[in-house]
């Protein structure tokens, strides 16, 4: 038996391998290219991505029930199509993560309260790597590659039975 948190990652993970241009996205994610907790960005192979657990807030309700907030950060890296600038590519990413996840999977629905995306970010070939800006760390990758990527941070709010994270409320 797995945990409803452990559901809902893989239910995002099943998701987002269905990002493909036949399915009607911008760009192809793919089977097999989604990982767990794994640097993508470094890594630079293309297509990929990968579904980071940041975070999460419980509370205790009224009705016996656990409230959670679960914070996670999607990340993608393509190769742009069609000589198509790394911005344009990585703004179209962007996209392709949050229609996915917020209006393509259904089968979340019964697990989950809510879900809002919360931060983006477009990662782009640049000279000067681990820059600040702003105050910021901002994560780009090697100037040598032509890729694209892009980072979305989604809140999901989820209830389990107080005491058991085996059963959604």
């Amino acid at each position: 038996m797995k945990t409803v948190r452990e559901q809902i990652i893989e239910r995002m993970v099943a998701q987002l391998e269905t990002i493909t241009i036949n399915n009607g996205y911008h760009h192809t994610i793919g089977p097999g290219n989604v990982q767990r907790q794994t640097p993508i960005i470094e890594q630079g192979k293309t297509p990929a991505a990968t579904v980071w657990e940041l975070s999460e807030t419980r509370e205790r309700n009224r009705y016996g029930g656990t409230e959670k907030l679960l914070v996670i950060r999607v990340e993608c890296l393509v190769q742009p199509a069609n000589n198509k600038h790394p911005a344009v590519a990585s703004n179209e990413l962007l996209g392709d993560i949050e229609k996915s996840l917020i209006i393509g999977n259904v089968s979340l629905d019964e697990l989950i309260d809510d879900i809002q995306d919360v931060a983006a970010e477009v990662l782009l070939p640049s000279p000067l790597m681990n820059r600040r800006l702003g105050g910021a760390d901002i994560l780009q990758l090697p100037i040598d590659r032509t890729l694209a990527g892009a980072a979305i941070e989604f809140e999901i709010k989820y209830t389990t039975e107080w005491g058991d994270p085996y059963s959604a409320q």
